[in-house]
């Protein structure tokens, strides 16, 4: 296994002088890195599903979950497939915790939020209503469009969403599926060992659960059979190292676990939707962050 090669983004490449927001919609991939960032990102998926991946066990994510990221914590979307037929989109909106909190402490009452914006772990909520998609759109709209009042209008829709968000969690709303404990060990074997034959039989077992009952479960929660999530995550892993290396096809084929050249480029195409090495020369010039509708990917 290739080691986890973590990305540090800073604040400065995208806040403004007098704004310490800022709003972007990204189209995920399996071409950005993980990453790590020195400001808060709250981000909600408005399309698609797919998996959040940070230093704990994976969590499969939706159109309508909400994620809050804090300060340092690693983290990467990733859509179900590399393939751009089952797209996985998010609205991210990125904040200075320091001057954004300074506004919070001096207003009456703004103790809690402060407290939601500093907190140490990563939330998950779920928008039951669309209030959440509502105004990640005006946001959106308000960022893009530089009307007047454009800066309070976004410090204004920032403490709605936060306060939302603050409500939502007192309420228990539910949110994106974190992993059953079995499961988390049958993902972390995966994770681990994802150039291994693992039949379900042995996933099932260090879930400490039936083979029937895990397979169940573990379409419930991923969306996918084991075999495709081992095989996504291969595909995952082959896509990094050939981006990020020189080493020969064979090579890495070998590294996620395929001893079949053929049989790696066959599944490669039909997942990806292109050759490894047509992939690793598109990925020379793409590589870096992705720019949609104008704003620079960092979420």
């Amino acid at each position: 296994m290739v080691g986890r090669d973590i990305r540090i983004l800073y604040g400065e490449k995208y806040f403004e002088d007098d704004l310490p927001i800022s709003i972007n919609r990204a189209v995920e991939s399996y071409d950005l890195h993980e990453h790590r960032h020195d400001f808060l990102e709250i981000s909600y998926v408005s399309e698609g599903s797919g998996v959040h991946h940070t230093d704990q066990p994976p969590v499969a994510v939706q159109q309508g979950d909400v994620v809050l990221i804090p300060v340092g914590v690693s983290h990467v979307f990733r859509p179900v497939s590399p393939s751009r037929s089952h797209p996985l989109v998010v609205r991210n909106c990125l904040v200075h915790t320091e001057r954004f909190g300074e506004l919070l402490r001096g207003m009456p009452g703004g103790a809690p939020l402060t407290a939601l914006l500093e907190q140490p772990d990563i939330r998950y909520f779920r928008d039951a209503d669309g209030e959440c998609e509502r105004l990640f759109g005006r946001m959106h709209l308000e960022h893009r469009t530089r009307r007047s009042a454009r800066v309070a209008a976004l410090h204004v829709l920032l403490l709605d969403l936060l306060i939302l968000l603050l409500r939502l969690g007192e309420e228990r709303a539910p949110a994106a599926a974190a992993a059953p404990t079995g499961l988390e060990e049958a993902l972390r074997l995966l994770h681990a060992a994802y150039a291994t034959p693992l039949s379900t039989s042995a996933l099932a077992a260090a879930a400490g659960i039936g083979e029937r009952q895990f397979q169940r479960l573990f379409v419930r929660y991923t969306g996918m059979t084991p075999l495709a999530y081992q095989q996504s995550l291969r595909m995952r892993e082959a896509c990094r190292i050939l981006r990020d290396t020189d080493w020969k096809l064979a090579a890495v084929a070998a590294a996620v676990g395929y001893q079949d050249m053929s049989h790696f480029a066959a599944l490669f195409k039909r997942v990806v939707g292109c050759a490894p090495g047509q992939y690793r020369k598109q990925a020379g010039t793409t590589n870096p962050p992705l720019d949609i509708g104008g704003f620079a990917h960092p979420g």
